[in-house]
């Protein structure tokens, strides 16, 4: 395999249907993420938008809202299973487009005002050539802003399962640094760096206190168990269900430690911003 395709695999293979499977307890505890995507992002009324990784299109219908019926939304993913909820959700929205493409490559066809991005942009292979043919689809003066996660350390959700499941599995296998997956952006010299080359400009990289607003301590330790570096890890090990049922209770046991009543679970994230250079 070559290029993204071994992250198009796993997201049509593995990743999509897992989230589909906990689409509504996934798209609840992102929805203040999103709310704070939307806020740095700013998109205005008849803007046109390239949403990368717009998964079942809950950002989507968001940004759609916001651009009006003047502007449009192009939203592209690589995943069937969630651009086919993503279309339930969208059906008759004249302002957007849903492209199963990869965004690292694909040519949108039109020069954008806007390119947001909610947890999309992590699963690159070749991120500095990723962001370089992004920069070519923003008009010029046009604005990149997308969010991504900070250090595991500053993410409780999931540094404490994760813990947990090598205490009881042993580690992984080594991955290589800004591997693709939910830390890849973890470093905001490794972003900058790579926004640099891919020639944007007014770059920062702002590490942000975020809330991820579980639905409850159950359905967290459900999606610890099957998302995130704890999920891969019990994937990795081939984990049967009686060891998944068994770090599930260890999980949910844990996570009253940073939760309150309602599961609104301590989080940081990256909030990257740019504008086209040049």
């Amino acid at each position: 395999m070559s290029g993204n395709d071994r992250q198009i695999a796993y997201w049509n293979e593995v990743a999509g249907p897992k989230w589909i499977r906990m689409q509504e307890a996934m798209e609840a505890r992102l929805a203040a993420i999103e709310t704070l995507l939307l806020e740095r992002a700013s998109p205005q009324r008849g803007e046109t938008v390239l949403e990368v990784g717009c998964g079942t299109g809950a950002t989507t219908a968001r940004l759609a809202a916001l651009v009006g019926e003047r502007g449009h939304v192009t939203a592209a993913d690589v995943s069937r299973p969630m651009l086919d909820a993503a279309r339930t959700r969208l059906a008759g929205r004249e302002n957007v487009t849903l492209i199963e493409a990869d965004a690292a490559t694909a040519d949108f066809g039109t020069s954008f005002d806007l390119i947001a991005s909610r947890f999309g942009v992590m699963f690159f292979e070749d991120p500095a050539a990723a962001f370089a043919h992004l920069h070519a689809s923003l008009r010029p003066g046009g604005r990149l802003c997308c969010v991504a996660w900070a250090p595991l350390d500053a993410n409780p959700h999931w540094a404490i399962p994760l813990a947990i499941a090598i205490g009881r599995l042993a580690a992984g296998r080594p991955r290589p640094p800004h591997a693709p997956g939910p830390l890849a952006f973890d470093d905001p010299a490794y972003v900058e760096d790579i926004l640099r080359r891919a020639g944007f400009a007014a770059i920062s990289v702002t590490a942000e206190p975020a809330t991820i607003l579980g639905r409850s301590l159950d359905d967290e330790a459900e999606i610890a168990a099957f998302m995130g570096p704890a999920g891969r890890l019990l994937d990795e090990k081939a984990a049967d269900a009686a060891t998944r049922a068994e770090l599930r209770a260890a999980f949910r046991a844990a996570l009253p430690g940073y939760a309150d009543p309602n599961a609104c679970l301590r989080a940081t994230v990256h909030v990257i911003m740019a504008r086209r250079g040049g």
